[in-house]
């Protein structure tokens, strides 16, 4: 979520930035007699005074860093051990001249990181090791304790090879998909030598756009699943990797998630490429996207309009989702989503404080939908609805004016700081002060390990083919409140044949809601709650009991659905009604969430009597 830094157009390699656990590689030395320290020291670089980092100088040093030692040629793969801390942006690692590896990203923890030195590199005599700043220089960081050991990774870490085919259980086809791997007690185990052109991988995750992922990891017993986002059902196998050989791993998946007449949407998706921060090239990008059956996925760089489709056509990627252009237009007064726009064109003028005349500027550009993003985040007064003095009980801000978004982000399931129990207090206060503003879900992931498409939104569709989405008609459910937030469960609510974004008039002072609650078989939804007017007018259980409530379709409750009639008051003669479904947070590792809870949460219809 932060404003976007100048930003390289970078492919980060999971192969060459090997470690996630310094932990893991302290432990598996078999002899730490076979290292040999080419620098003892730690270096502190960037441009700032660091007196807290005790391992190196307050003051920094002049970047590149130079390393020089002697050696003979390595015939073979050497590896490398350096440790840092605090990297956030791009370093390279250079030998003699040539770029081997990046620096692996750390937070503000010492972590030591293994690289392999590919054959040849080493010469004979002297050489130099660089650390060089690739995009800025001024990235305080500390790197050192340089150590070089003559052997591969694959003898040092003794690395077995799982070949993991995942395809669809009814047809036996190839199918896009996520791959999690993790120990006995649940981490997520390091993979290497993972990468080719279809996958996107990170420590225990590799994402597969044609259903094959070739993994190396260290022995030992392991778990590994496969799926798809919340539609599709779970697989998974207990792997015991052996050394040096390669085992096969075949996973299924089924559809069990109905959204037929629905696609899934992320309004919310970044880049390191164009947003500058984060790990997700877009070309990993692409690839999280289909593996996770995001179904319209709107590009939202940090003031920057990405154009996913040549890279998806040549990818082969067009089959599986259909991408527009968007900006996350990003100001210091907060930030909002905008689409569709044109890539060709300049970016909505991102310095303007006024959020009038911001929305205006951006509507100019040619977007039919702006949406307010995580309007509690960042914390402590600072969030961009605080700085505005929005007041919960009227719903307006300190001027009195309305503003001029169309949507809300409600579930931004990246953004545990701004969840939906401290947004939707501020919708339902939009809402009434009569306030129309659409609902929507979505990820924010900048990242391939934050999943993308976990928050989502569906949106209605005249067609159910992922390559044939009408965009126009998806901003327009958008703008009219036609669509459904969701989060692990998707939810529709229904009164008098009416849905979301409707407004009926009804004689007497109740009516009948009927909800259907959808989930996949690895959710478990707990309690249905109906709003009417920001207040909770019902609340039902959705355990292991039955309904005996249909859908006009004639389906009802099963495995993967929840279908209740509630009836509620309505209390005055304008009336607005909203069903939210809650369940059981997901930590395993195929869709570990921040958020607290499953959700789906439905846009309002608008009840008159």
């Amino acid at each position: 979520m932060n404003v976007m830094k100048g930003a390289t157009r970078t492919r980060i390699r999971a192969g060459l930035s090997v470690l996630a656990c310094a932990g893991l590689w302290l432990g598996a030395r078999q002899d730490p007699g076979e290292w040999r320290v080419l620098d003892a020291a730690m270096h502190h670089l960037g441009d700032g005074q660091k007196p807290e980092w005790t391992e190196a100088p307050a003051e920094p040093e002049r970047s590149p860093l130079a390393i020089r030692f002697e050696s003979e040629p390595n015939e073979r793969e050497w590896l490398l051990e350096v440790a840092a801390r605090d990297v956030d942006e791009d370093w390279a690692l250079e030998l003699n001249g040539k770029e081997f590896a990046q620096l692996k990203r750390v937070n503000d923890e010492l972590r030591v990181a293994l690289y392999p030195l590919p054959a040849g590199i080493i010469e004979r005599g002297e050489n130099t090791l660089r650390v060089r700043a690739k995009t800025a220089p001024d990235d305080d960081m500390t790197v050192g304790r340089v150590r070089l050991l003559e052997r591969s990774l694959r003898e040092f870490a003794r690395l077995g090879r799982l070949e993991v085919r995942v395809r669809e259980r009814a047809s036996g086809q190839a199918l896009p998909a996520r791959v999690s791997v993790a120990d006995a007690q649940g981490n997520l185990v390091d993979l290497y030598y993972a990468e080719r052109p279809t996958t996107a991988v990170r420590p225990g995750i590799a994402y597969t756009s044609d259903g094959l992922a070739v993994l190396e990891l260290p022995a030992g017993r392991v778990q590994v699943w496969a799926s798809r986002g919340m539609e599709w059902s779970v697989d998974s196998r207990e792997v015991e990797v052996v050394y040096g050989e390669t085992r096969e791993v075949a996973l299924t998946l089924a559809r069990e998630v109905d959204t037929r007449g629905w696609i899934a949407a992320d309004t919310h998706v970044h880049t390191l490429t164009y947003s500058g921060h984060g790990d997700a090239s877009v070309e990993e990008r692409l690839v999280t996207l289909a593996g996770e059956g995001v179904e319209l996925a709107v590009a939202t760089d940090h003031n920057h309009q990405t154009d996913y489709a040549p890279l998806q056509r040549a990818l082969a990627l067009t089959a599986h989702f259909t991408s527009v252009v968007g900006n996350e237009v990003t100001t210091d007064n907060g930030h909002m989503n905008a689409f569709p726009l044109d890539p060709t064109q300049a970016i909505p003028p991102h310095e303007e404080a006024d959020w009038k005349k911001l929305v205006q500027g951006i509507r100019a550009k040619g977007a039919k939908v702006v949406i307010l993003n995580h309007p509690r985040w960042p914390e402590d007064g600072e969030d961009p609805l605080t700085k505005f003095g929005f007041d919960e009980k009227t719903g307006r801000n300190a001027a009195g004016q309305a503003f001029t978004f169309d949507c809300i982000e409600l579930v931004n399931s990246d953004a545990p700081t701004s969840p939906p129990a401290v947004v939707l207090p501020v919708w339902y206060a939009l809402l009434e002060a009569g306030q129309r503003f659409t609902g929507v879900g979505s990820s924010d992931s900048h990242t391939v390990g934050v999943i993308v498409g976990q928050g989502r939104t569906y949106v209605p569709s005249g067609s159910d083919d992922p390559m044939k989405i009408d965009v126009d008609a998806a901003c327009a459910a958008f703008l009219a409140g036609r669509v459904s937030v969701s989060l692990g469960m998707f939810a529709t609510i229904e009164i008098d044949g009416q849905t979301m974004g409707a407004t009926l008039s009804v004689a007497g002072g109740e009516v009948e809601a009927l909800v259907d609650v959808r989930h996949p078989s690895w959710v478990t939804p707990r309690r249905l709650e109906l709003v009417v007017n920001g207040a909770l007018a019902a609340s039902v259980a959705l355990d292991d009991t039955h309904s005996d409530a249909t859908n006009r379709d004639g389906t009802s409750d099963g495995p993967n659905r929840k279908l209740r009639r509630v009836r509620i008051a309505l209390p005055r003669a304008d009336n607005w009604v909203v069903a939210v479904a809650s369940g059981d947070r997901i930590s395993a590792p195929y869709w570990a969430m921040k958020l607290p809870e499953t959700l789906a949460i439905t846009n309002p219809i608008f009840v008159r009597r």
